[in-house]
């Protein structure tokens, strides 16, 4: 019995994929024939796990899908425990509605990474979609737990409607970043896109990278946050972000807003 479990693609895919239930925490009790016989959608067609991946091992809360997956939606959503380990990019909703546990993906995202978690860790090592850690439609609230954390640039509306949560993104972000944002955290180190914390309730957006601030947002003070040195030490202890001594240590200028729904979250722009 080995303590890893390996999906390996078979061959590469002309139609998408869906694999919503394939998580490290469910694998966990299923052995290598229970794992082949996982059912899955193919295009329109149902299909299983087998047909699609080689499968060795099982009973292992360890998980590591090689191949180019950008094809492949839903993978590791709902994942409440365990690990997977993603070498290749991944297509939709990778991740979405966590609640526990790490994934670590070694290659691009598609759109709507980490929607709606609440939970675990979600590491992006490449460049990620529109709608990263945002709500699902419909939803009232996105992001309301966990950590979500994108080594490239993202798309448009990064923690749109999150209530709670880490959303870190070190390349430059979309457009509408933390639009709606009832609470959390975005982290940026490259540039934030136009409109930024529109219709923001709570909730702080760090810019390190740059901003153009929205005139519904007020300057309030600039001073170093300690909550800052202290969130960017953990940033770079345990996810490895490179994170420069004069951004740990810096000023920064403090905006309150939106005013527009006399909202409460804060813009924390570094002095440079």
């Amino acid at each position: 019995m080995t303590d890893t479990v390996t999906l390996t693609l078979r061959a590469p895919l002309d139609e998408r994929v869906e694999l919503e239930r394939v998580t490290a925490d469910r694998l966990a009790v299923l052995d290598e024939g229970d794992i082949s016989a996982l059912p899955i959608r193919v295009g329109r067609r149902a299909a299983r796990l087998g047909d699609v991946f080689d499968v060795k091992g099982g009973r292992a809360e360890r998980v590591r899908v090689e191949g180019d997956l950008h094809n492949v939606d839903g993978l590791a959503a709902g994942t409440a425990g365990g690990s997977m380990l993603v070498e290749g990019a991944v297509g939709r909703r990778l991740g979405a509605g966590m609640t526990g546990g790490w994934v670590d993906v070694r290659g691009d995202a598609g759109d709507e990474a980490g929607l709606a978690m609440a939970g675990g860790a979600l590491r992006i090592i490449g460049n990620a979609g529109d709608r990263v850690g945002a709500a699902a439609a419909g939803a009232s609230k996105g992001m309301s737990g966990g950590e979500l954390i994108v080594d490239g640039s993202v798309g448009s509306d990064a923690g749109a409607r999150a209530r709670r949560g880490l959303v870190v993104v070190t390349g430059d972000t979309g457009v509408d970043a933390a639009r709606a944002m009832i609470a959390g955290t975005l982290v940026a180190f490259g540039r934030i896109g136009a409109h930024p914390g529109r219709e923001s309730k709570r909730g702080s957006i760090v810019a390190i990278g740059g901003i153009d601030v929205p005139g519904t947002y007020q300057y309030a003070c600039t001073y170093q946050p300690t909550y800052i040195r202290l969130l960017l030490t953990y940033l770079r202890r345990r996810y490895g972000v490179s994170v420069e001594d004069h951004v740990l240590n810096g000023r920064y200028r403090r905006y309150c807003g939106d005013a527009g729904t006399v909202g409460k979250g804060e813009i924390l722009e570094l002095v440079r």
